[in-house]
């Protein structure tokens, strides 16, 4: 078993990046409640990378953490990865796996479907979707809820709409080279949904070097809703996932876990509009 010096046992928290506002907060919120519950936190970045978190998986399980919280981008979870003892909570996203791990997390597909909508009765036709990366490649909930508004509404959903990241860049440069070739191509674009407030920045300067606008030209909704929405300008409406609810429930269940109590399979975090002037 692993100690700190206050001979704390130590739980692992396994993120895809340290860069993305909405994890940091999220690690950060998971850490303290950690600490109040007796335990210290080891956080470990995937840097967007499936072996990565892998190794990171079979270390903590190696060094003997009495728990795991990990956000996952794996599209499976091996069987061997981590032993059906070590008690393990996926938060926001998960892997299929034949075993039965708790999931507290957004609802991502209504999430999306839910911001879909409110572009479309603001009049908005030909929307662009920037789901996120996944370091595995899988289908997003989020690509789901997006053609589920539009078809609901009679608006054929186009695969060249949905534009995925290569993560092999910072969120903010490579949303902006995506949105610049696709107007450099001459396609119609009134409205923007983006994956992180990160990748929103990015929007606004591509939108700016070509002569367009949010929200004049534009609308514009991001995932994550952090302090830096509020501060842009204009300020960007945004989904709020409520990353300090997410880590105490998580925290919680993964407490259940390691005492032997009962734990929901799936606990889902509502997800709130922010209402900002990038859709106005």
């Amino acid at each position: 078993m692993i100690y700190n010096i206050d001979g704390r046992p130590v739980v692992g928290i396994v993120i895809p990046t340290a860069d993305n506002s909405f994890f940091s907060l999220l690690a950060e919120a998971a850490a303290r409640k950690l600490h109040e519950l007796g335990f210290t936190a080891l956080i470990l970045s995937s840097a967007n990378s499936a072996e990565l978190e892998k190794d990171h998986l079979r270390t903590l399980a190696a060094l003997g953490a009495k728990g795991i919280l990990c956000v996952s981008g794996l599209s499976v979870l091996p069987d061997d990865l981590v032993p059906e003892d070590l008690p393990l909570v996926w938060v926001d996203r998960h892997p299929v796996s034949k075993r039965m791990i708790p999931l507290v997390g957004n609802d991502d597909r209504e999430a999306m479907r839910m911001a879909t909508e409110y572009l479309i009765e603001k009049g908005c036709r030909n929307i662009l979707l920037m789901p996120g990366y996944l370091a595995e490649k899988r289908t997003s909930p989020r690509v789901i809820g997006y053609e589920e508004a539009l078809d609901a509404h009679g608006i054929q959903p186009r695969p060249e709409y949905i534009l995925n990241r290569a993560g092999k860049k910072a969120s903010e440069a490579e949303t902006e080279e995506l949105v610049r070739a696709v107007i450099g191509q001459g396609m119609p674009v009134d409205a923007i949904i983006t994956s992180s407030d990160r990748a929103a920045f990015g929007v606004i300067t591509a939108l700016h070097r070509v002569g367009l606008y949010v929200p004049e030209d534009v609308k514009l909704i991001s995932f994550d809703n952090s302090p830096y929405s509020a501060m842009a300008s204009p300020a960007i409406t945004a989904l709020d996932r409520n990353p300090g609810l997410l880590a105490e429930t998580a925290c919680r269940c993964l407490l259940d876990l390691i005492e032997s109590r009962p734990v929901a399979n799936n606990t889902i975090i509502p997800v709130r509009i922010c209402r900002r002037d990038s859709t106005r």
